[in-house]
């Protein structure tokens, strides 16, 4: 699953990760909401997030991906993903 993450194939991921996630980001549990554009900087809006980031080597592969808030994703920055999901939930 290396190939790039654009249409059809975007939304057939993003679809079936929303359900193995019960519909909620990765990191917050916020109630995600699958949506297309000019809904898509809406904070609860649904985002492909590579656990492990393309610029640390991350693939698009379906074990590297997760979706998030587009809240959480801009907020992410460089931090890894553990340690950002247990920062989010006041885990520390």
């Amino acid at each position: 699953m290396s190939k790039s993450l654009r249409g059809p194939r975007k939304r057939a991921i993003a679809a079936l990760l929303f359900f193995l996630q019960g519909g909620r980001c990765c990191y917050c549990r916020r109630w995600l909401t699958l949506t297309y554009a000019p809904y898509k900087r809406r904070p609860e809006a649904a985002t492909i997030e590579h656990l492990r980031r393309q610029a640390d080597g991350g693939r698009h592969r379906l074990e590297n991906l997760a979706l998030a808030c587009k809240a959480c994703n801009d907020r992410r920055g460089a931090m890894d993903w553990l340690t950002y999901s247990s920062w989010i939930r006041n885990e520390f």
